[in-house]
């Protein structure tokens, strides 16, 4: 381990915990598409804007959706909330996984069929099949444990909680079926239907905010889930506060910097370069990287770049685009070019003003 890459597992007390940051925590629950995060990013970096306010602008997400969203995100003092804000919405392990993303349902029934063969733990099999690590599984089957309490309170991931949230019933309403159900065995969602308290279609939007909701809080708790089985390891009433450097660094092995453009390609609009440039990254933020594209002027209109994710487009203005992590190794990028011409461009040599860089991905 070199010196750019720090992990501290010293034990310390949770208000070090510093929580979610509003963009992964939208992302980690498919709430909102990277693509939208990226232009939202865009403009908080040109205008400061609050997040938030820049997504509810875009119409990528409701304003009272993004108000449940805070509330619960706000709630996450420490990793142990993440896992209990789980108590009492139960879902199986295999359920678990794929929800979170890690694994497919043809993964899962491979297996399941191990399972059935040998009478194994599903979580081993995964385990041995490379599906997920130790670490990981040890993190879900703590989150399962409080998916099986009793909740100490109705917290905000709880169906009542967010239909109050997102203004689809109010308090009192919640109270009356919440008194009802003491005498039921329906689900709260049906005897407010029932009250005529909501309609079907607002329970099946608040089922499914509360789904994304439950992933979002999945994927964080993957992602931490060495510093969770720290934890639990530990058996006191601290948390294990656990933080890489977020250190992303770029070596560019060559770049094209002058090319020559012939009449054929003034003709044609455009001058291809299969083999343009080619990059080492090195990037140890859990959360991905930003790789950013600036300095294009004429007689150049655009540059559309293929090699990293999807295909980025770079203009006069720039261009920048989320990466995810892909691990500590150093990652060889190779990028492929097609060149716009401007109509008042000229046979010749030219340089080609384009600068690159990349940037850990911290969301706001």
């Amino acid at each position: 381990m070199d010196g750019s890459e720090r992990i501290d597992m010293s034990v310390k007390k949770t208000k070090d915990f510093k929580g979610i940051k509003l963009g992964q925590f939208l992302l980690s629950g498919n709430i909102i598409s990277k693509e939208s995060l990226e232009k939202a990013l865009q403009t908080h970096i040109k205008t400061n804007q609050m997040l938030g306010e820049i997504l509810i602008s875009m119409g990528v997400i409701d304003p009272l959706e993004l108000k449940a969203v805070l509330e619960i995100n706000k709630n996450i003092k420490s990793i142990q909330d993440a896992l209990t804000l789980a108590a009492g919405i139960k879902k199986q392990l295999g359920s678990l996984l794929i929800q979170a993303g890690n694994i497919t349902q043809q993964q899962l029934e491979t297996a399941l069929n191990i399972q059935k063969n040998t009478g194994e733990k599903l979580g081993s099999i995964l385990v041995k099949l490379g599906y997920i690590t130790e670490n990981q599984l040890e993190a879900l089957l703590l989150f399962q444990k409080n998916q099986s309490e009793k909740p100490y309170k109705i917290n905000n991931l709880r169906l009542g909680k967010l239909l109050v949230t997102t203004e689809l019933i109010s308090e009192q309403q919640l109270e009356d079926a919440l008194e009802e159900q003491k005498y039921s065995s329906a689900k709260i969602g049906d005897i407010l239907v029932q009250k005529g308290y909501l309609s079907n279609t607002a329970l099946s939007k608040a089922l499914n905010l509360q789904n994304k909701l439950i992933s979002a809080l999945l994927t964080i708790i993957l992602i931490f889930a060495p510093f969770i089985t720290a934890q639990a390891a530990d058996k006191t009433d601290i948390a294990v506060s656990g933080s890489t450097e977020s250190h992303t660094a770029l070596k560019i092995i060559y770049h094209t910097t002058e090319i020559e453009i012939s009449s054929e390609d003034i003709n044609r609009g455009y001058i291809e370069l299969p083999s343009a440039a080619q990059l080492e990254i090195q990037n140890y933020n859990l959360s991905g990287y930003i790789v950013v594209f600036k300095g294009l002027s004429e007689p150049f209109r655009e540059i559309l770049i293929e090699g990293l994710d999807q295909e980025v487009k770079v203009t006069a203005e720039g261009a920048m685009t989320s990466q995810p992590y892909h691990g500590r190794d150093p990652l060889m990028v190779k990028l492929k070019y097609k060149i716009i011409l401007s109509d008042n461009i000229k046979p010749g040599k030219y340089k080609l003003p384009l600068e690159i860089s990349v940037s850990p991905l911290i969301f706001v």
